[in-house]
């Protein structure tokens, strides 16, 4: 059984899901249950409360999140598209990528749109930070929930880099 918990997040929802002990699948969707049967049509889910919530809800107000720390699992997926998804989770908090860069990370140096095409597919947005791959001819690029999500998403990021350095100059000034 899946179990997910839902809140609102900038002007969306935000929808998670979790199997045993690992998030699955991260919705931005208006209906996140929908979008999660549109990639999982057999799997069963019922609403819970999650603890991970939690670093969503900080992320969201621009308040430091580590989602490296959060225990993931890929429900399917090709080896290919797993190598790309785990290259983006392995990127640097506030890391910018092109989809070339991110092909060479995963090891696929000459499959850059297949690795476009995959990035498309990662079910685990914002947890592997596809909304910060970028085209290497400039601009937002395309995204799942739309380039102007995208922007925001990039633009919190910012915003948790900021809060995470005034953290640490509280701490040195204490």
């Amino acid at each position: 059984m899946i179990i997910y918990d839902t809140m609102a997040f900038l002007d969306r929802q935000l929808t998670i899901f979790k199997q045993d002990d690992a998030l699955v699948f991260v919705s931005l969707a208006i209906d996140g249950v929908k979008e999660f049967h549109l990639f999982y049509p057999n799997e069963q889910v019922m609403r819970a409360t999650l603890i991970e919530i939690i670093d969503f809800q900080r992320y969201v107000t621009g308040r430091a999140s580590d989602f490296s720390q959060v225990k993931i699992n890929y429900l399917k997926g090709t080896p290919f598209q797993r190598d790309v998804w785990t290259a983006m989770h392995e990127m640097q908090p506030n890391e910018i990528l092109t989809y070339g860069e991110l092909a060479i990370r995963a090891n696929h140096p000459t499959a850059i749109r297949a690795v476009a095409s995959a990035v498309g597919k990662n079910p685990l947005t914002i947890i592997n930070a596809c909304h910060r791959i970028l085209p290497k001819s400039g601009g937002v690029g395309q995204y799942r929930y739309g380039s102007e999500m995208k922007q925001k998403l990039r633009q919190l990021d910012q915003a948790m880099m900021v809060s995470k350095l005034t953290e640490k100059s509280d701490i040195i000034t204490l």
